[in-house]
């Protein structure tokens, strides 16, 4: 592989990682979130949403990074990476590492994503019922 395809690979794995704390710690406040709503304490929810707002916040932000690289990213280099982000694709064994971890992370991301949408959405129809955001979905 060559050395500028390497440094790119680094550059988006750095992201990656980035976008990964974030992902994770707004799951965990999600969680939190769930947990205190059980018990009806509203104050505590109320902090735990301004936490994980500001996650989302800094997802958001990682995301218009990201779409800079990916953006600046020739060919056929740039579909791959758009494809790899998505973690929709796996580490093969022959791969090499900065690729494999790459791979690695973007399906970390996704688990840890789909994870928080399923507590999200538990949360949202116990609460919302039929006006719940995801009452439709």
């Amino acid at each position: 592989m060559e050395e500028l395809y390497k440094e790119l690979l680094l550059e988006v794995t750095k992201v990656l990682q980035k976008r990964y704390n974030h992902m994770a710690e707004a799951r965990r406040l999600t969680e939190e979130i769930a947990g205190e709503l059980q018990r009806d304490d509203r104050v505590n929810v109320q902090m735990l949403l301004e936490m994980r707002e500001a996650e989302i916040n800094a997802l958001r932000e990682n995301d218009r990074s990201l779409r800079l690289l990916l953006e600046n990213t020739p060919g056929g280099m740039g579909r791959w990476l758009e494809e790899a982000v998505a973690g929709k694709t796996m580490p093969a064994p022959e791969d090499e590492p900065e690729k494999a971890r790459l791979l690695r992370l973007a399906v970390s991301i996704r688990s840890a994503w789909e994870k928080t949408m399923l507590v999200d959405r538990r949360m949202n129809m116990r609460l919302g019922g039929q006006d719940s955001f995801y009452a439709d979905k």
